[in-house]
């Protein structure tokens, strides 16, 4: 019986070590859990994600204008069955009204009772091999 409780006792000491060694910062990210969008400008499937978002938002929007990204917040990445974007952007009114064709090309209004900047997070889903993009999630506060 000694033995075995000595057994016992020695697996546990090297479990709790190869925990405490796991539980470092050089760990491994799991596999499909969110990760950080380094770079979101020159992240092409996020770019995309990101128009789409847009063009719903503006479709579902009453605003007689059209908004756009003013800046993306914070970005992650997910990879399911598909890929998963889930984004906090800000986003204002410009001054191109509905519908806009080319939101890039349109400025932000500059008057205060105009100027509507607004926080959103947006989830898209998107399937690139079978072409298929859908909004899962769209929250503006």
């Amino acid at each position: 019986m000694a033995g075995a409780s000595g057994c016992l006792t020695l697996l546990a000491a090297a479990l709790l070590l190869a925990n405490a060694a796991l539980s470092g910062a050089d760990r491994p990210r799991l596999l499909g859990a969110p990760v950080d969008v380094d770079n979101a400008d020159n992240d092409e499937g996020l770019q995309r994600a990101l128009q789409f978002a847009m063009v719903e938002y503006n479709r579902a929007s009453n605003d007689m204008y059209s908004s756009r990204v003013v800046r993306v917040i914070s970005a992650k990445r997910q990879l399911v069955s598909g890929i998963k974007y889930m984004m906090k952007v800000e986003i204002a009114r410009t001054t191109c009204p509905k519908p806009a064709t080319d939101l890039q090309s349109c400025s932000f209004h500059d008057e205060p009772q105009m100027a509507k900047h607004t926080i959103c997070d947006f989830v898209v889903y998107t399937v690139p091999w079978l072409n298929q993009i859908k909004l899962l999630e769209s929250n503006c506060e």
